[in-house]
């Protein structure tokens, strides 16, 4: 019950006031609370990433593994479209726009062929399916949002160039 009362009052600012004049006017300090308001609600802005490859992998398929070489992530064919793609910024840098990680691997799937598959490749299918070697080797998160970052490609490319 004690942290229920603390929980309670953990986001209100105490304060307190004299009692007021009347009848009461014997009584002590009045404990007061005053709710604290937040005029904006918290945000978590995602950032663009660029990121460079072990080889030409940029009209490949990307899935995710985790450090034990389980799937991490790995997309339905619905979710790859021509949009998916990379966009080359020069000195092997490529902007991410299909959610690819440090940890992301290449597939033989091109972007057309998978998204023409009618269902999401097996788990096997897709270990199978990766190049081997075809990795990413360096990745960067930009001080854009992946929608800003389309409007900001010459900035990219020079911050990526330093």
């Amino acid at each position: 019950m004690a942290l229920v009362s603390i929980l309670g009052t953990g986001c209100s600012k105490k304060t307190t006031a004299p009692a007021t004049t009347g009848s009461n006017s014997t009584m002590g300090p009045v404990e007061m609370q005053e709710k604290l308001t937040i005029n904006e609600p918290a945000r978590l802005l995602i950032k663009a990433t660029a990121f460079k490859m072990s080889g030409p992998y940029a009209d490949n398929v990307a899935v995710t593994l985790n450090a034990d070489g389980t799937f991490a992530y790995y997309p339905a064919p619905s979710d790859i479209s021509e949009n998916s793609k990379p966009i080359d910024l020069g000195n092997g840098w490529y902007l991410n726009r299909q959610g690819i990680t440090p940890n992301s691997v290449f597939t033989r799937y091109t972007f057309a062929e998978y998204a023409a598959l009618k269902n999401v490749p097996s788990r096997d299918e897709l270990k199978a399916a990766i190049i081997p070697g075809a990795k990413v080797t360096e990745w960067e998160q930009l001080p854009y949002t992946p929608s800003e970052a389309l409007s900001h490609i010459p900035e990219i490319k020079a911050l990526l160039a330093k």
